[in-house]
């Protein structure tokens, strides 16, 4: 059988827009959107992106405010004053617009278009983004069920017809035994969906990827099956990724992760420990789509800075607040059972902390050897344990 990659692209991007909401701008969104709930649709506003008008809705949306949209969803950007969170819109590039232009210019056109309506004043950070390969000559099967290797917490199958037709929305459509779709870890910061892209193409009218696959050599008549990872702002900060051109220049590396590390199409053998399966034909294209063959596989080592981060947050608030509980202890004259205060003065604290540090680490070896029966170290490094599973499990 061969296989050939037919398109690797950008399929899905949204980008956070951080800053600070002109008040200008503001303005005229709330009275171009009172036109429209007055005349209750959509009205055309002031702004063009590529010479296409943006239309404002008369509605907002969760945590948005205003709704700008252009052509069948070619450009979708919701916006607020950003009160909470400092970010002010959300972009969403449609793939017809990433395939059209090519995710870099897209980018830049974009920005341009931002830099206009919201001044200078403004940064970007990439919030989510798709990366497909498109396979023709691979039919999903059944069969492929057991040959995925994943890190992945969950896979489930979608079937279609004998006619080829797939009820949208619905998990499951049996009537032949053709597989059209694999998913693997449905809505976690990273995931991946495989699935038979000429019946979707077929199904939602994107005939236009037809042109995409011929001028890369697809035949016109070999089944497409797309591979899509996606990936979430969670898992984009894992890995250090905030600038979407910083996220542009590390694309081969993010695919060599998710096809080398995180999931793999396999020949199934004898060896009980499925990590040892040799990598498919198939899967071999598919690792090469990039076309990067020195690509390194992203790491995942923020979330070790996320986590130590988080938890001396936690710490710095879990030993305040028992300073305080230990002081009102003190000061309601609380007693142990040995006829000792449960507490400490207040003085006794100090201004850093550190009086109150000396006195929690004698609570503490008290503890452990009481309720423990272990010491510190040994409680670290069983944890470390844990940790390093949980670190092998995510890479």
């Amino acid at each position: 059988m061969t296989y050939q990659v037919v398109n690797h692209h950008i399929d899905t991007l949204l980008l956070n827009v951080k800053g600070k909401m002109p008040q200008a701008t503001a303005e005229r969104l709330d009275q171009l959107q009172g036109l429209a709930k007055e005349i209750e649709q959509d009205v055309q506003s002031d702004w063009q992106f590529r010479g296409h008008p943006l239309f404002l809705k008369p509605h907002g949306a969760k945590n948005w405010r205003w709704i700008l949209a252009c052509g069948d969803g070619y450009l979708h950007i919701d916006l607020g004053k950003g009160k909470l969170n400092g970010i002010i819109a959300k972009v969403r590039f449609s793939s017809f617009l990433l395939h059209e232009m090519g995710a870099g210019v897209a980018l830049t056109a974009v920005y341009a278009f931002l830099a206009a309506m919201l001044g200078e004043g403004f940064t970007l950070q990439v919030s989510e983004v798709h990366i497909c390969a498109d396979i023709a000559g691979w039919e999903l099967s059944l069969d492929d069920a057991g040959r995925f290797v994943s890190q992945g917490r969950a896979k489930s199958a979608r079937l279609a017809d004998d006619e080829g037709s797939a009820d949208d929305g619905q998990i499951v459509r049996l009537t032949g035994r053709r597989c059209s779709e694999y998913k693997f870890s449905q809505g976690a910061p990273h995931s991946c969906d495989i699935y038979d892209k000429t019946l979707e193409v077929k199904v939602r009218g994107k005939q236009w990827f037809h042109e995409i696959w011929k001028a890369n050599g697809w035949d016109g008549e070999s089944k497409v099956t797309r591979v899509e990872f996606r990936y979430k702002r969670e898992c984009l900060h894992e890995m250090g990724i905030e600038c979407p051109y910083d996220m542009l220049d590390r694309l081969p590396d993010l695919w060599a992760y998710s096809t080398q590390k995180w999931l793999r199409h396999t020949v199934p053998d004898n060896d009980s420990n499925q990590s040892r399966w040799d990598t498919s034909d198939v899967w071999d294209v598919v690792q090469g789509a990039s076309g990067n063959d020195d690509a390194v596989p992203a790491v995942r080592t923020k979330k070790v800075e996320l986590d130590t981060e988080r938890s001396q947050a936690g710490f710095v608030g879990y030993a305040t607040s028992w300073a305080i509980r230990a002081v009102w202890l003190f000061q309601g004259a609380i007693e142990n059972e040995r006829g000792m205060p449960k507490g400490l003065p207040l003085e006794v604290v100090e201004e850093d902390g550190g009086g109150f540090l000396g006195w929690a680490y004698e609570q503490m070896q008290a503890y452990l050897t009481e309720r423990k029966e272990a010491t510190f170290a040994e409680l670290m490094h069983a944890k470390g344990k844990k940790i390093t599973k949980l670190l092998a499990a995510a890479a």
